[in-house]
């Protein structure tokens, strides 16, 4: 064949694509649902794609550029997915100094990668493991080893310190680095109220000024000094309220995850003093154990089902301490994300990204971009099936559960939502009656009547979708 053959060829599948692209653009009607009062026409960006193809099927102001608020986790999932894979494990390392005959250290160091999950129960299985191993005494200090990431720093999360979802990262993180404050009624009207932390650890100090009966009103405020966190409960709590609990991000990681440790340790039978060191793992030490945790693939349906930024931060640094070396931090770990989106075709500097979870007042994509990333995951099997079941199905779990509006879809569609001021973003996948699965993205800021009218207004975009019938390329 003639090179001249070659070209016009090549121009005839062009105009082919092209022309389907551009027919496909028209086959969905989106006037009616984006009618809905529910969000500003004027600042809504929709784009619609076949995610198996990743063809054109309706958009309205696609490239404009919005906040995504927490649909910028589906970035940093994908990322993730496809940079470490879906059977990728954390690992927490526990070493110590010789070790006597009779199970006596001077010094348990532990060492942490960043692992998004490591709880209370499981810290006592490990201790029970060391327990086994040999470990009865600690003479010395339980060392943290955090150097993994460059810092506790969390992005823009704009004086709400105390709130669970703003939680500090670190490198070895306890319990989503939050804290568990359970309350109940007392036994008679004007007796103090229960209140307990929960795990009952050395590193808090709980002044309980709750009182039963009266307008129910709860509030708690946190003192941190020399090492150990103060908190004062107060208000009232009705007798006929059950009881109930309320979380709050700790102000020291560190000094929290070796009370964590130091609770644990002791209750399976290991001395252990009071002394905390944030300090190096000396080349000295040995592993007497190494934990891992569950894979990426599910530990991923947590952060996304439930929207965690805590989690997705973790994850981010962690990312870019592997791919660009320690420490960790989220400006290494987003130009992992941006390498990513390089390599389905999205270019550098068309978006702005400040961390990864989307709790920012400054992240940009547009809609186009983000269908884009779900068309490409969709079309990577090797990540597909462990993302796509992360997703919320939307009015049965995750952030839709409560979603009695959306029973068209309800069961069918796998979504991701976003919310911040003023902002409500809907994005994931949904099958169509042709058979085929089409991957849409629906950013909304500017909101006039709230988050709940614009998940209505978001969910009739989907239902449109879902029921739109068979089409022409």
């Amino acid at each position: 064949m003639s090179n001249m053959h070659k070209i016009l060829k090549l121009a005839i599948i062009a105009i082919t694509l092209l022309a389907t692209s551009v027919a496909s653009a028209d086959s969905i009607d989106l006037k009616k649902a984006l009618r809905n009062p529910g969000f500003s026409k004027k600042r809504t960006s929709v784009m619609i794609l076949e995610a198996e193809n990743g063809f054109q099927l309706a958009s309205h102001n696609p490239d404009m550029m919005l906040n995504p608020a927490s649909c910028m986790k589906i970035l940093t999932t994908v990322t993730a997915l496809s940079s470490l894979g879906p059977d990728y494990r954390f690992k927490t390392d526990f070493l110590v100094d010789q070790m006597s005959s009779n199970g006596t250290v001077k010094n348990l160091y532990v060492s942490g990668t960043g692992d998004p999950t490591l709880v209370t129960e499981q810290l006592w299985t490990i201790a029970r493991e060391l327990y086994d191993l040999g470990l009865r005494k600690v003479t010395g200090a339980i060392v943290i080893d955090d150097h993994y990431f460059d810092s506790y720093d969390y992005p823009k999360k704009k004086g709400n310190s105390h709130k669970s979802y703003a939680a500090q990262t670190s490198a070895l993180a306890v319990n989503f680095n939050a804290v568990s404050i359970h309350v109940a009624p007392g036994h008679n009207e004007g007796s103090n109220a229960l209140v307990t932390i929960e795990p009952p650890t050395d590193y808090f100090r709980l002044i309980n000024n709750l009182n039963t009966g009266g307008k129910h009103h709860i509030t708690a405020t946190s003192n941190y000094a020399n090492g150990r966190e103060t908190i004062t409960v107060t208000g009232n709590i009705t007798k006929r309220s059950g009881p109930g609990a309320f979380r709050r991000s700790i102000k020291d990681p560190t000094q929290y995850a070796a009370s964590v440790v130091r609770y644990v340790l002791r209750q399976n039978g290991i001395e252990v003093g009071e002394q905390t060191i944030s300090g190096r793992t000396p080349a000295r030490a040995y592993k007497l154990y190494s934990a891992e945790s569950k894979p990426l693939g599910e530990i991923i349906r947590s952060m996304n089902k439930y929207s965690n930024n805590f989690m997705s931060e973790q994850i981010v640094k962690h990312l870019g301490a592997v791919r660009h070396g320690l420490p960790g931090s989220t400006e290494k770990g987003i130009k992992v994300i941006e390498g990513y989106l390089t390599s389905i075709g999205i270019p550098p500097n068309s978006y702005v990204i400040e961390n990864g979870s989307g709790l920012s007042s400054n992240t940009r994509l547009s809609a186009t971009q983000l269908a884009n990333v779900l068309s490409a995951a969709y079309r990577d099997f090797t990540i597909r099936p462990d993302f796509m079941a992360s997703l919320a199905i939307v009015g049965v779990d995750g952030t839709t559960r409560r979603w009695k509006f959306a029973n068209s879809v309800h069961g069918i569609a796998r979504v991701k939502t976003g919310t911040l001021g003023g902002v409500s973003t809907l994005a994931g996948y949904v099958p169509m009656k042709n058979g085929s699965i089409a991957a849409f993205a629906i950013l909304a800021n500017g909101l006039k009547r709230g988050v709940d009218a614009a998940h209505k207004a978001q969910i009739g975009i989907v239902k449109t979708v879902a029921e739109a019938g068979p089409y022409e390329r």
